[in-house]
């Protein structure tokens, strides 16, 4: 791995978001902006000797976690109406984003995710995956066919990611040693309060706390954690795109109803990968398409997930 530069944290220091709400230091960026002339060397000096020996501060694995309401829910009294974001220290999200843009660097280069993989990539955007899986209907139906698409949602998807797991992932595809160490002190013995209406709980440790909501690292992360689940090539009669955490796969055929057995296949294998990964799909998230030109629909059957109808 090469070794870091000065050059590569001012320029996450300089393009980072100002005033974004910062963590536990109460430091937003703006600050080290400021100070950025007369601590480089120093901040310089800490990032390369924690990517060196593999070890993360202690504080910037404590994160203040703040719900935020999800919009249009109905019932606010759910918990799963809110979405937990994690605040983190500013000076360790920089590291952070260093660190995501050097993997980044090795994926594309070396070609060690998914092409078909979304989010999180440069040149790879929403815009593009929607372009992609619409050409594969129009395809089908240029050949009198109907495309069955079944999309999946993983619970919880970034707290849900399983470290042991997320490593042995990301050695397999080849990022390096050290980095790899590195990812495990980040994942590892990290910590967090809650804040609610103005009060702060006291810190609790996360024993599996996956990886946290709002740091610039996650994204790509989970990318090698799912990548596995994404590895279906796109062919004439199925294929698979995913968008970071948002998998879909799909099959065609002559009818939806011809095009069942592919479907099941799918969920069959999507269940195997959510054992081996610890990770859990929502059934109830699960929906299934059939892009058809007819009018009448030609399947009314449903599937099931781990006995519940999808």
């Amino acid at each position: 791995m090469p070794g870091l530069t000065l050059g590569e944290i001012e320029e996450k220091v300089m393009t980072a978001k100002p005033w974004k709400a910062p963590g536990g230091d109460e430091l937003p960026t703006a600050v080290w902006r400021q100070l950025w002339p007369v601590a480089k060397d120093r901040i310089f000096a800490l990032f390369d000797a924690s990517l060196r020996d593999g070890v993360v501060p202690r504080q910037w694995k404590n994160a203040k976690i703040v719900p935020l309401k999800k919009p249009h829910k109905d019932d606010y009294t759910v918990a799963k109406a809110w979405r937990p974001i994690s605040l983190l220290s500013t000076l360790g999200k920089i590291l952070e984003a260093v660190v995501a843009e050097r993997i980044s660097y090795a994926v594309e280069t070396y070609g060690l995710l998914p092409a078909n993989h979304f989010g999180a990539r440069k040149r790879r955007s929403a815009e593009q995956a929607l372009l992609l899986l619409q050409e594969q209907v129009y395809k089908a139906w240029r050949n009198h066919k109907v495309l069955s698409l079944i999309s999946f949602d993983v619970t919880g998807a970034y707290n849900g990611v399983c470290k042991e797991r997320l490593l042995e992932r990301m050695k397999a595809r080849g990022i390096p040693a050290e980095l790899v160490r590195w990812i495990d002190a980040f994942c590892s013995e990290r910590t967090a309060s809650l804040v609610v209406n103005g009060f702060t709980s006291e810190q609790q440790e996360l024993p599996q706390a996956g990886l946290p909501q709002g740091s610039p690292l996650s994204p790509i992360l989970f990318l090698f954690f799912n990548a596995d689940l994404v590895q279906r090539r796109i062919k004439a009669e199925s294929g698979s795109i995913a968008f970071v955490d948002d998998y879909s796969a799909w099959v065609t055929g002559p009818t939806a109803e011809a095009n069942r057995e592919g479907i099941q296949a799918i969920i069959d294998d999507a269940l195997k990968w959510e054992a081996r990964s610890g990770a859990t799909f929502e059934a109830d998230k699960t929906t299934i398409v059939h892009f058809t030109r007819a009018t009448v629909r030609n399947s009314n059957k449903s599937f099931l997930i781990r006995g519940q109808e999808v």
